[in-house]
């Protein structure tokens, strides 16, 4: 795909350099007031319309030539459900270019830094780099969690009308409570107001994952939700031995394995 698109690491760096370089000082205060606010913030034009559209393209053909259906129920997510087809970390970063160099980038990783107001690193734990999921079927969805990480930047590929559903829901400012998980989101949905977010193709948003509660909301008929995830530590997750993987153990394997 890289050759394809005529892409390189150097030449895409250079290019969303520039680009971020043409927001206004103005964008970066207002993006990171939001994401202090919410925990989630809506990044529209990250990428030049070119590399928006490779972006796009390459996520929808490694879902088509190597996705592989995913149906599990996690404990360690107090029995939610992940139902949707994905392609793990080896086959994108073997086939794919447009992700890999997007997940490398400096650039990229600098301008998130800004907007949540800390240093970024790319996660430490390689199966978690990036993904690429699909909701496809009436009922699909990647049920409630936390994720082991602090952020991540969900870059939407394609994306169903509003009014089938598959929006990203959630409750910021909360934290995973590993020894009773199921007990923990019983009382949040009781308690708390859910929010939540449409996000249309070629644009992303990033969130702070280890403390907000989120899902992206069961699909309503047979279309298509495909997003690219890609995963970034702060400098406490990388310090942290309490972080472990196995719901990312469970969804992947055998390819973990």
């Amino acid at each position: 795909m890289s050759a394809e698109h005529g892409i390189t690491r150097e030449s895409f760096e250079e290019r969303v350099r520039e680009h971020l370089a043409g927001f206004p000082g103005h964008e970066h205060e207002r993006l990171a007031a939001a994401f202090a606010r919410e925990g989630i913030v809506h990044l529209g034009k990250l990428l030049p319309p070119d590399l928006a559209a490779a972006m796009n393209e390459e996520a929808v053909w490694l879902l088509e030539n190597h996705g592989r259906r995913r149906e599990v129920v996690l404990p360690t997510t107090g029995n939610t459900p992940r139902s949707y087809r994905s392609v793990a970390r080896d086959s994108i970063a073997r086939w794919g270019g447009i992700i890999p160099c997007f997940f490398h980038s400096e650039a990229i990783r600098g301008f998130l830094a800004e907007v949540a107001g800390e240093r970024l690193h790319k996660v430490p734990y390689e199966p978690e780099e990036f993904i690429v999921n699909a909701l496809e079927a009436a009922g699909d969805t990647h049920g409630w969690h936390f994720d082991d990480y602090s952020y991540a930047l969900v870059w939407v590929a394609e994306a169903p009308d509003p009014m089938l559903d598959a929006r990203v829901e959630y409750i910021p400012g909360v934290r995973w409570n590993k020894e009773d998980p199921e007990g923990q989101l019983k009382e949040l949905l009781a308690t708390r107001p859910v929010r939540s977010l449409y996000v249309e193709p070629g644009t992303c948003y990033l969130m702070q994952t280890r403390k907000t509660l989120h899902r992206v909301s069961p699909l309503a008929d047979h279309c298509r939700r495909t997003a690219v995830i890609f995963t970034y530590a702060n400098d406490h997750d990388l310090r942290d031995d309490s972080i472990t993987h196995e719901t990312m153990e469970a969804i992947y394997e055998p390819e973990i394995a």
